[in-house]
């Protein structure tokens, strides 16, 4: 199922990742440091709700406020709806 919901990011299906990684808050929380990547402006809602919006499970990586080393890196685009 997940590989038929990814396909359409890619032009083949045979290119679609057979394999993934993936954590949990809990774990993530525990890292010594966490570097967020976003880029474009599709990112832009998301990255204000994470970095400017309240800590709650609606936005998961809201809880990044609280963890005492993050560094995000955004572009322009993703950053463009920042107020700070």
């Amino acid at each position: 199922m997940t590989i038929d919901a990814n396909a359409r990011f890619f032009e083949h299906e045979e290119d679609v990742p057979r394999y993934a990684i993936s954590m949990g808050i809990g774990s993530i929380m525990k890292s010594k440091q966490i570097i967020l990547l976003a880029f474009g402006e599709d990112k832009a809602d998301a990255i204000k709700a994470t970095v400017e919006g309240p800590v709650t499970e609606d936005v998961p990586a809201s809880v990044l406020q609280n963890h005492d080393n993050v560094i995000v890196f955004v572009d322009e685009a993703a950053a463009s709806k920042l107020s700070k």
